[in-house]
C-alpha cells in the first residue's frame, strides 16, 4: 500500500535543514492504482495542442477536464504573456481536476517562481517526485529551485541525483557544470567538464560549458580554443562566435571582435551577447551610432552596457 497527497497544505510548510516537510491530506491506495494513473497522464499530455489564446486553452480543457495537457497548454501560454497569477490559477485547477501529471508540477513550479514564491515551487516538485521520483526533468527543475533559493549544495546534490538516473544525458552535466560554476567551485568544474567530454566529446553544450568555465578562471586562450573546437563541430554555433567576440574585446582587437559578432548575429539577430560585444567593439571603433543601436538592444536583454556609455555617451 502506499499514501498519494490529496491536497498538499502550503501554508503548513516548515523548513528543516534546507528540505520542505509536508504535511498531507492521504488515503491509503494500492501501488498498481498510482501506476495506471500516472501512466494514463503521461498518455493524455503526450500530444497536446498549441495554445494561442486563452479562449483556445479554456476550450481544451473544456474538452476534456481529466487531460493534464490543457493545463499545461494554458499555463505556459499565460506563463509567456507575463500573466503569472493567472497562470498558477489555471495550473492549480488542472492540479486538482486532472489526472497526475509530473510535467503540469513542473510548469506550476515555474509560474509559482515567476511570483517569487519559491517555497511553493520547491513543494510542488517535492509532490512531482512522488509521482515520479525517478524523473530527470524533475530532479533538474528540483536543483535549479534550490539555486534560486540559495541552497547550492542541495543544487549539485539533486544535478548529480540527474546524472546517475540519466547518465547517457547531457543535460543533466551541463547543469552540474554550470551549477559548480555559480557556486565558485572552477577547478571542480573544469574537472568535471573533461571528464564528461571524455566520454562525450561531440556535444558542443559541453564544450560551451568548458569555454564558460575557462572565462570565469581566465584561461581567454584556451577558451578561444574551445570555442574554434565547437566551430569545427557545429559551424553554425551562435554562441561561440559571440563568446569568441568578447574574447576578442578582452585582446583589444575590435575588427574582430565585429566581425565574429556579425556572424553570430547572422545566424541569430536575437543574442544578446554578440549585441553587447559588437556595441563595445563599435564604440572603440569610433562608430558610436552604430555602438548605441547594439548597446540599448542588449540593455533591453539586461546586460550592463555602461562601459559603452561612458565612452560614446547617452
Amino acid at each position: 500500500m502506499s499514501q498519494v497527497p490529496l491536497r498538499c497544505l502550503h501554508d503548513s510548510t516548515f523548513r528543516c535543514r534546507g528540505l520542505s516537510m509536508l504535511r498531507f491530506a492521504t488515503y491509503p491506495v494500492p501501488r498498481a492504482v498510482i501506476l495506471s494513473l500516472t501512466l494514463l497522464a503521461m498518455a493524455y499530455t503526450a500530444a497536446p495542442a498549441e495554445v494561442n489564446s486563452s479562449v483556445e486553452g479554456q476550450a481544451l480543457i473544456s474538452a476534456n477536464p481529466e487531460n493534464p495537457a490543457g493545463y499545461i497548454e494554458l499555463g505556459e501560454f499565460l506563463l509567456e504573456n507575463n500573466r503569472y497569477e493567472k497562470s498558477v490559477e489555471v495550473l492549480e485547477n488542472g492540479r486538482q481536476k486532472a489526472l497526475p501529471s509530473v510535467d503540469l508540477l513542473v510548469v506550476l513550479s515555474r509560474a509559482y517562481e515567476a511570483r517569487g514564491f519559491m517555497a511553493r515551487a520547491e513543494s510542488v516538485i517535492h509532490e512531482a517526485l512522488t509521482i515520479d521520483g525517478k524523473s530527470v526533468a524533475v530532479h533538474l527543475r528540483l536543483g535549479e529551485i534550490y539555486f534560486l533559493m540559495g541552497w547550492p549544495k542541495s543544487g549539485l546534490d539533486s544535478f548529480r541525483d540527474a546524472i546517475a538516473l540519466a547518465p547517457q544525458e547531457a543535460e543533466p552535466k551541463v547543469k552540474l557544470v554550470g551549477g559548480l560554476l555559480e557556486a565558485g567551485l572552477l577547478a571542480e568544474a573544469e574537472e568535471s567538464c573533461l571528464k564528461f567530454l571524455s566520454m562525450d566529446g561531440d556535444n558542443v553544450d559541453l564544450w560551451l560549458s568548458l569555454g564558460q568555465v575557462l572565462e570565469n578562471q581566465e584561461k581567454r586562450r584556451a577558451a578561444f580554443t574551445t570555442y574554434g573546437q565547437i566551430l569545427v563541430l557545429d559551424p553554425d554555433n551562435s554562441v561561440a562566435y559571440a563568446r569568441q567576440g568578447r574574447l576578442f574585446c578582452q585582446f583589444s582587437q575590435f575588427d574582430a571582435a565585429e566581425t565574429s559578432c556579425r556572424k553570430a548575429l547572422e545566424l541569430d539577430e536575437e543574442n544578446a551577447i554578440a549585441h553587447a560585444y559588437l556595441g563595445i567593439a563599435l564604440s572603440n571603433l569610433g562608430r558610436n551610432n552604430e555602438a548605441r543601436k547594439h548597446a540599448a538592444i542588449a540593455e533591453k536583454a539586461g546586460l550592463n552596457m555602461l562601459s559603452v556609455w561612458k565612452k560614446i555617451g547617452n
